[in-house]
């Protein structure tokens, strides 16, 4: 047996135990996928006493100077007392609170009167035990709308609540709000805060009797078995990459260089998707990339042996994204001056993972230099010019280009014009002047 089929024996046995592997990871990973969904479309409740400490209810008075007031002469036979409580939530589960509602239970007689940001869907119970029940939003809402039991004194709304009745606050769903999805990290407990008016003859209301109903997002890649399995898929495209490129060797020397390569190209891809995959914004980002980078490439006149190297790296060159925390990654507030420093590590880290691959020319270098600017400002070593590799120049104009050209957390695509008004104001500044000039030349013959 010669030397060719020794290596094609050891390639054929050592791919049908990383197949072997990689298959038990992938059921692993698929019922992980199904106990996370399953735990995220479980609705989960917290009351009062109750031992849960991922998201905490707190209904309190106010407490300002202006948050408390004396309704006179009401028509109702008695004076009644206003005050202003608040009902915060916090969420200190380390992942997002999705969606929640909150039923307080009413204990004695009082009103109702207004109430932010979501609508209060309302339950009266009658003498004779029947119930009435209405959704409203008391900051909005026409008063011959009103069905409930109900007094308007003074233009105010007060709706009647007695004992046994109960009110549901459903929160405001509009982003902006803050009291959906309400957000928290390792670090960061997200809280957000309501408001209700109540008028009660003593000024004092029980508000003890009460249950959040609440569901979570946990991502697949939170927790200790998530970076598990990032750790695992890593070994596994590490250990497919040593194998195709071994592979790619072994047929080269039979003249079946051609069918390799559309493997390992495969490989690649599957490489990419599992960077990109961290951040839903960077969908097929890395294969976009790359594919701008070859024509960047052809443009300025390499040969197709080249051209390939550049394409190839190119899409590895965020390989190190799969070790920077994906909450992070889809942040949509600014990045915190630790969070952007964990960032920028994806340079070296993808860096070391590539390094001693050494039949995927270049690879190492896109990964480390792709976020160096011309001018020397950029990271991880500040490099600039002609210090900086030219792959990793050709690829930043193509990650730049790509960036600008899709939605993004922070903001919408930019048009065509104002991304050739990016390019040709940063030509100098962040981008070598000759693949500036080469990209806006691609840019006026097709449409990308």
């Amino acid at each position: 047996m010669n030397r060719v089929d020794n290596v094609k024996k050891a390639i054929k046995y050592v791919t049908f135990s990383v197949i072997a592997v990689s298959a038990v990871i992938i059921v692993l990973f698929i019922i992980h996928i199904v106990n996370v969904n399953n735990f995220n479309d479980e609705w989960k409740s917290v009351s009062p006493g109750s031992s849960a400490t991922s998201v905490l209810v707190d209904i309190h008075p106010r407490g300002g100077v202006t948050d408390t007031w004396v309704k006179i002469n009401t028509g109702l036979g008695t004076d009644l007392n206003a005050k202003i409580y608040e009902m915060d939530v916090t969420n200190n589960a380390h992942t997002y609170v999705e969606d929640w509602y909150l039923r307080i239970n009413i204990r004695g007689n009082c009103y109702i009167n207004n109430g932010w940001c979501g609508t209060f869907e309302i339950h009266q119970f009658n003498d004779d035990g029947s119930e009435h029940s209405q959704t409203i939003d008391l900051r909005d809402y026409k008063i011959e709308d009103v069905s409930l039991n109900y007094h308007q004194i003074d233009q105010d709304l007060l709706i009647d609540l007695r004992k046994g009745d109960y009110i549901i606050y459903h929160p405001d769903t509009n982003e902006s709000s803050g009291e959906v999805p309400i957000k928290g990290t390792e670090e960061y407990s997200g809280t957000c805060a309501c408001g209700v008016i109540m008028y009660s003859v003593t000024g004092d209301i029980d508000f003890s009797d009460y249950e959040m109903f609440y569901r979570l997002n946990k991502s697949i890649w939170d927790g200790t078995k998530g970076r598990l399995f990032i750790i695992a898929f890593s070994l596994i495209i590490v250990s497919f990459i040593i194998i195709g490129t071994i592979f790619l060797v072994s047929v080269h020397s039979e003249g079946k260089l051609e069918n390799k390569e559309k493997m390992l190209k495969d490989v690649f891809s599957v490489c990419c998707n599992v960077a990109d995959s961290r951040d839903f914004y960077s969908k097929g980002h890395s294969e976009r990339v790359a594919g701008y980078s070859r024509m960047i490439a052809e443009k300025m006149g390499m040969d197709k042996g080249d051209c390939d190297i550049v394409y190839n790296a190119a899409l590895l060159h965020n390989i190190g994204n799969v070790y920077v925390n994906e909450q992070i990654l889809r942040k949509t507030g600014k990045l915190t001056g630790a969070e952007y420093a964990e960032v920028k590590t994806h340079t070296t880290r993808g860096a070391e993972v590539l390094k001693g691959i050494t039949n995927i020319p270049l690879a190492a270098e896109a990964a480390l230099f792709h976020h160096e600017r011309f001018d020397g400002k950029g990271y991880p070593h500040g490099k600039k010019e002609k210090e900086i590799p030219l792959i990793a120049r050709i690829i930043a104009v193509a990650d730049a280009y790509d960036a600008m050209s899709n939605d993004r957390p922070y903001r919408n695509k930019l048009m065509r014009d104002k991304i050739r008004e990016e390019f040709i104001n940063n030509r100098g500044l962040q981008f070598d002047p000759e693949i500036v000039t080469a990209f806006l030349d691609i840019m006026g013959e097709k449409e990308l």
